[in-house]
């Protein structure tokens, strides 16, 4: 039997017993925040985004003509849309009785939304294309009689105040003249094959469709993105169908150059393709030439190098190195002369994590592609970072009589972010920040050693070395003693503002072990107050309410590395029932089903970014030298007939393909593997999790037996095998 996995797979609290049958978990969308529930729709990286905002019996398309190459690289500005644009389908004059929404085939970034009756349905399906955003309006009667559809569709312009409030403004030039919506001598919609044009007053348009018993009719409504009035005979003449299906299979096509990961439960497998998705939703043309990619697509639409880092580690995982490297290029760029990574000039200034972010991106981009160029380039940036970093902690390097204070050696004070507060004060001396300022560090020793840069090690290696040693003092010293355990704040000895980031101590910066009592602790504490659906609480800056994403980020993660598959599986499967049927997140939100407290744009990044990586690690996952197989996969996918896939997956040591098959009613789980041969790692450990938790009696691999496994931890040891591998486990 297998004795030497290292203690850091062994951890296994809270696992599922043996012979334990809990039900499987459903996506059903149960603990969605109150409407409206937002999508977004364009082609991928475009600047003409139109916002769909969703609630019962009504659809609001709202956009503006601004875009992020008229601002300056990086700085936080609101880009809040101009004109709404509010519809309300009817049926004989009456409002439908129901409505829902999802996306166009349960995954794209298109709008499928269906108004129904029991003589009828309208279903709205929208998109956005490569000139115009396309409502496809579809009318089916299902009565034994004429009846008349009817979309009234009303224009608003609004403005907002530096606050987010939105302001609406009477008068001005929108006006429908019959199926043409205009402001001067420009088209901002119009309405292709109506019947009729009920017109309640300038703002308002009511295009309506006699469609006799049995039959459906198909009409469009169209908003160019730069429509002058003298285009308009022509644009009406185009194949609108066409454009749509070419939208469609622009995203399809995208999607599946991406490395592909296959499980057997359709909720989870749509929100895979949703999230992958979003990060191209998010992505525009930027300055000077540059692309970005946004933590929202309103508020939040303009870049930073936090959510655009993971975005592009989740491309880079996903298969598709190339459009990682082009919307994080402005986030290595912008570097100061001094050193100074962390962007001054823009919306992260003194936040001292962004530099961890900038060099963490990097160097698991250089992991999963051994593109050494490109980690050529990026040296001379990672140095500079370090050598400034070192000249702002000297600064706190002060002796108080004749001790080393808590903050001894830490970066000075920056802004917190991520609710990370001082008291009552957003700058202080944040203990997460320099938990990812030290791990910057630490890629600038492993960078040189990769590239031979031996003339640079030792004062690397002492930055890294002496910053790791003060921050680890502060961690053990600040921490804040509980009932029998110790846990890590936002600022030592402090329990004020929100525990974002503390447990990337343990992934993906690796500075405490996963099996440190400070992890165990803070894992315990941040654990001991978790909503009724499943996620942590006091994770940003709501009192009482829950940044969802850091339940993946943070706690999932952590989790994962200490081997506790079973609570990365659950706060997967929370985090999608606080999404809406969309597959979208707001930032934060309060605990309820239906909550009404929410903060930030109403589609963010972090969620869909932590999705996509959370179920990566739970399928791959590296641990230094090894690699890890479906250590967090959740226990239903193995049930009976059920499979789960993986290929062509990047990893640190190469391509990585698999597929698991269960056959439980016959006691064997079956894995075929093509294993990475680049730099093979020095263990591949597969954990096959029984739907019942069962231990593994005994394996063959390829076709002979087996001793090299752990029964009761139910993983495979596959030291010094390459290539095609045949792995079946009895039970």
């Amino acid at each position: 039997m297998m004795a030497n996995i290292a203690a850091s797979t062994l951890v296994y609290a809270g696992e599922v017993s043996a012979g334990n049958k809990p039900p499987a978990p459903q996506v059903d969308f149960s603990y969605a925040f109150a409407t409206p529930h937002r999508l977004t729709v364009a082609v991928p990286d475009s600047s003409h985004k139109t916002l769909l905002d969703l609630q019962p019996g009504s659809l609001r398309m709202s956009w503006t003509d601004d875009d992020l190459t008229k601002i300056a690289l990086c700085i936080y500005r609101p880009t809040w849309a101009t004109w709404e644009l509010h519809m309300v389908p009817q049926l004989d004059g009456q409002p439908f009785g129901t409505s829902t929404w999802r996306r166009l085939e349960g995954a794209l970034p298109a709008l499928d939304n269906v108004y129904e009756s029991r003589e009828g349905t309208m279903r709205l399906q929208v998109a956005g294309g490569s000139n115009a955003a396309m409502v496809r309006i579809e009318m089916v009667n299902a009565s034994a009689q004429e009846r008349r559809f009817a979309l009234p569709a009303t224009v608003i312009r609004v403005r907002y105040e530096a606050s987010g409030q939105r302001i609406v403004i009477k008068g001005g030039e929108e006006v429908w003249e019959r199926g043409d919506l205009k402001v001067g001598n420009r088209t901002l919609a119009f309405v292709v094959g109506a019947d009729e044009w009920g017109v309640t007053d300038a703002k308002t348009a009511a295009p309506a469709w006699n469609v006799p018993p049995g039959k459906t009719v198909v009409a469009w409504l169209v908003r160019p993105y730069r429509g002058v009035e003298a285009d308009l005979p022509a644009w009406r003449q185009r194949n609108w169908q066409a454009e749509f299906d070419a939208a469609v299979q622009t995203w399809k096509s995208l999607l599946s150059r991406a490395a592909q990961f296959q499980v057997p439960d359709p909720g989870v497998q749509h929100a895979i393709q949703a999230c992958l998705a979003d990060v191209f939703i998010m992505r525009e043309p930027l300055a000077k030439g540059y692309l970005g990619c946004c933590p929202g697509t309103e508020g939040y639409r303009c870049t930073n190098p936090a959510e655009s880092g993971i975005a592009a580690v989740a491309l880079d995982q996903f298969g598709l190195p190339a459009e990682a490297v082009a919307h994080y290029r402005v986030a290595l760029d912008l570097q100061e002369p001094d050193g100074d990574w962390t962007e001054p000039k823009g919306w992260t200034k003194t936040i001292w994590a962004m530099s961890g972010f900038k060099a963490w991106t990097a160097m698991e981009h250089y992991r999963l592609t051994r593109d050494r160029a490109y980690l050529e380039a990026v040296y001379p940036r990672l140095v500079a970072s370090s050598r400034w970093q070192e000249k702002q902690r000297q600064g706190t390097r002060a002796l108080k009589d004749g001790q080393k204070p808590v903050n001894y050696g830490l970066m000075p004070r920056g802004m917190g972010d991520c609710g990370l507060m001082d008291d009552k004060d957003y700058n202080g001396i944040f203990l997460p920040h320099n938990i990812w300022a030290v791990y910057a560090d630490r890629l600038s020793v492993e960078a040189a050693q990769l590239l031979g840069r031996e003339a640079d090690l030792p004062e690397l290696q002492k930055i890294y070395e002496v910053g790791r040693e003060d921050l680890l003092r502060a961690l053990d010293q600040g921490a804040i003693q509980a009932d029998g355990y110790r846990w890590i704040p936002g600022v030592a000895n402090k329990t004020s503002g929100s525990r974002w980031g503390v447990l990337n101590a343990l992934t993906p910066c690796g500075l405490l072990a996963p099996e440190h009592e400070l992890i165990t602790g803070t894992l315990r504490f941040i654990e001991s107050n978790i909503s009724p659906g499943g996620i942590p609480m006091n994770t940003g800056w709501m009192k009482n309410g829950m940044w969802v994403a850091i339940a993946l980020n943070d706690l999932a993660e952590a989790q994962l590395v200490r081997g506790n598959g079973d609570a990365a599986a659950r706060y997967l499967y929370a985090t999608l029932n606080h999404g809406t049927p969309l597959y979208t997140w707001c930032e934060e939100r309060g605990p309820t089903p239906g909550a009404k407290e929410t903060t930030g744009d109403r589609q963010h990044l972090w969620t869909p970014i932590a999705v996509l990586r959370l179920v990566r690690d739970a399928l791959v996952l590296e641990q230094g030298a090894d690699l890890l197989l479906a250590t967090g996969t959740e226990r239903s996918w193995l049930a009976q007939g059920q499979r789960i896939a993986v290929r062509a997956v990047p990893t640190h040591f190469g391509p990585l393909s698999y597929e698991i098959t269960s056959d439980v009613d016959h006691r064997r789980i079956s894995a075929n593997l093509d294993l990475p041969a680049r730099n093979p790692p020095q263990s591949v450990l597969l954990k096959l999790r029984h739907p019942q938790a069962a231990p593994i009696k005994s394996v063959t691999v390829n076709g002979k037996a087996w001793k090299a496994f752990d029964a009761a931890g139910e993983f495979v040891r596959l030291d010094k095998l390459t290539g095609k591998v045949q792995v079946v486990a009895t039970y």
